[in-house]
């Protein structure tokens, strides 16, 4: 069989020989990191991949076509193979690599690989792995979001990969096929692995991505044919207490390997006295899309976003190479890393963050419904009545998650016209301050619902720091469906000046709930008020004047087919522009976006996109990282195999456009 560049890849006596007598070990050495303004590398980010190393990897294997297959890059090896004009790889392909290959990959890992399935798979008889007994778990189990995290390819949204494989009676057909779940994955435990992933990737033209949780709601951890990158146990953590970073901060600071999720960052953050700036979702990342693409959090309105807190970070670009970036060493990468979206021009190993001060904090839960009201147009009046104190709110440093719809389960919106209104408070955080004065600054709106007759209990929590009321207030949510479609766009503060803009977007929301759509909203800042927002980042600059995220959804039936969600999808998407003509000049967070938004460059970039575009090029020359909505995704597309439109999803063959 033919293998990369013609060469035939049947195993010879002598390769044969070189793994069958195991002098073909892990390819890694381990290094003494420079001095430098990063914290000390962890141990895993010692174990590297080198010249050296590949140097007698080739020596072992005696064989310079499959030892190139995990050189780092140069200039030559990229212009001789012309990646970037070819479709990426794809199982049975001319030039997908042989069995023999996969198994040399594997041995230089130290045994890593992992042959993927899907994870409900164990429910399907033709599968070879049909469990009767795992199938009942894992369909028990299906919409925890711990089920998904610990699987290497599963995700939360299983719309984005093709919803090819999920277990009744969560799916729309009675089949369970590969989609847009990879085909291998490496469960990274050190550099050297994530190097030689990415050198491999990138030298045969294989598809990569990378995952921890997969909790993204577009889906990036999915991709037909790729090989993924599974960083969910790079999971340490230090705490510095007097850290020097290069943009002249002095203070305490946390350094977080790329699997530390946001509980695990609060926890450890807790344990040394302080906080860290991390998402609102138990299922979140630290270290990966979330940070990349900006990052807001219950303490954004305090102290920014998370990629306002990075202070440094480790990272293997796409040539292989393992670097550290700071303000002032490889900068421009750094900038990009810390805004620009995940999925870019390199895998993230650590970063070390801002360590916050411990604040006591104050939550407040409530929902009315419109039985609580005297009717629909004094429930319309009640969430009116919020809005026009979004301004006083987030300027006091607070942050609200709520959800409006129209069901009698207050989850969604059952279908258009449903008058069973609801509002759900689901969290009112409140840094720095305690129940006194939380309630001192809620007292006007509460007064506006108290002259509305409107009945509601509110529940509050206070602890002397963030993490124990976190934990309460944001429970982990349900996952694993593929059933809803969202939107999403920031509102400036000229909005809720206002009296005008703000009272169209009160009868946007009521449009949207009537015509079947349901609401997920913040009230939050990018611009914390503790702090000055950093200049030197890639962070979307709508978000500076935000006062909201806001995001816009419809659902369908576990059974729909794939008409429904196009024709569902392609609603969302055009009553979208309601909201955009209120904030044209806006844009919308990324990591909670349309995957179909209009002009998706700047509105999720703005300003920022031709100096990012530039980077993509200069780091990233072959594409070898992809997502849907990253920077660079408009010279691509996935030739979707579902009946939808091409790019709409991930399983499809992932190819330069227009070819």
């Amino acid at each position: 069989m033919k293998g990369m560049w013609g060469v035939s890849l049947v195993a010879s006596a002598s390769l044969a020989g070189a793994i069958s007598t195991a002098s073909l070990t892990a390819a890694e050495t381990t290094v003494t990191a420079t001095a430098n303004s990063a914290p000390a590398l962890f141990d895993n980010e010692k174990v590297q991949l080198t010249e050296g190393v590949l140097s007698d990897v080739s020596a072992t294997l005696q064989n310079n076509t499959i030892a190139n297959m995990f050189a780092f890059a140069n200039s030559s090896t990229i212009s001789k193979r012309s990646v970037r004009h070819s479709c990426k790889s794809m199982p049975g392909d001319f030039w997908w690599p042989v069995d023999l290959i996969w198994d040399v990959f594997d041995i230089l890992l130290g045994g890593s690989l992992i042959k993927t399935v899907p994870l409900a798979s164990y429910c399907y008889p033709d599968w070879p792995q049909y469990n009767a007994a795992k199938c009942a778990s894992i369909t028990a189990d299906w919409l925890n979001s711990d089920l998904h995290m610990t699987d290497p390819t599963s995700i939360m949204l299983p719309l984005y990969e093709g919803r090819s494989c999920l277990p009744s009676p969560y799916s729309h057909t009675d089949s369970c096929t590969q989609g847009a779940y990879p085909t291998y994955a490496v469960n990274v435990s050190t550099v050297a692995q994530i190097q030689l992933a990415v050198n491999f990737a990138r030298n045969l033209n294989l598809r990569l991505v990378v995952k921890n949780t997969g909790h993204d709601f577009n889906g990036k951890a999915s991709g037909k044919g790729a090989l993924s990158i599974w960083t969910h146990y790079l999971k340490d953590k230090e705490y510095l207490p007097n850290f020097k970073a290069a943009n002249g901060y002095v203070g305490p600071a946390i350094k977080f390997g790329s699997g530390v999720q946001v509980w695990e960052a609060y926890e450890f953050a807790k344990t040394v006295g302080h906080s860290v700036v991390g998402g609102e979702a138990v299922t979140v990342g630290l270290g990966g899309g979330y940070t990349a693409g900006g990052g807001h959090s219950p303490l954004s309105s305090m102290y920014g976003l998370a990629a306002d807190q990075v202070l440094a970070m480790q990272v293997v670009l796409a040539d292989g190479r393992f670097i550290t970036a700071t303000s002032t060493e490889n900068s421009d990468v750094f900038w990009m890393l810390r805004g620009g979206g995940g999925s870019t021009i390199g895998v993230v190993t650590s970063l070390t963050v801002k360590a916050l001060p411990q604040l006591e904090t104050t939550t407040v839960t409530f929902n009315f419904t419109v039985n609580d009201t005297p009717g629909p147009d004094a429930f319309w009046a009640a969430v009116g009545s919020y809005l026009d104190h979004f301004e006083t709110f987030v300027d006091a440093g607070t942050y609200g998650y709520f959800y409006i719809g129209a069901s009698e389960a207050m989850f969604g919106t059952t279908y258009a016209g449903d008058p069973n209104f609801y509002f759900r408070m689901e969290s009112f955080v409140a840094p720095n301050m305690n129940v006194a004065q939380t309630e001192a600054l809620l007292a006007p709106w509460f007064d506006t619902l108290k002259s509305l007759n409107v009945s509601y209990t509110p529940w509050y929590n206070h602890a002397d720091n963030f993490h124990d009321v976190w934990a309460v207030a944001f429970p982990q949510e349900y996952v694993g469906t593929d059933v809803v479609k969202t939107s999403s766009r920031l509102l400036p503060r000229n909005v809720f000046q206002s009296d005008d803009l703000r009272n169209q977007t009160s009868a946007a929301y009521r449009d949207a709930v009537n015509k079947g759509l349901f609401i997920a909203g913040f009230h939050i800042s990018g611009t914390g008020i503790a702090v000055e927002p950093p200049t030197d980042n890639a962070v979307l600059p709508a978000w500076r004047d935000a006062l909201s995220h806001v995001i816009f959804g419809a659902t369908w039936n576990f059974t729909s087919s794939w008409d429904v969600i196009k024709s569902t999808s392609l609603f969302v998407t055009e009553w979208m522009d309601v909201i955009r003509e209120i904030a044209p000049d806006s844009g919308a967070y990324m990591s909670e976006a349309d995957l179909l938004e209009p002009n998706l460059q700047e509105a999720f970039h703005g300003s920022n996109y031709p100096r990012l575009y530039a980077l993509k090029q200069k780091y990233d020359p072959t594409g070898l990282f992809f997502a849907l909505t990253a920077v660079g995704a408009e010279d691509w597309e996935v030739q979707t195999v579902d009946p939808l439109p091409y790019s709409w999803n991930n399983n499809g063959r992932l190819c330069p456009k227009s070819s």
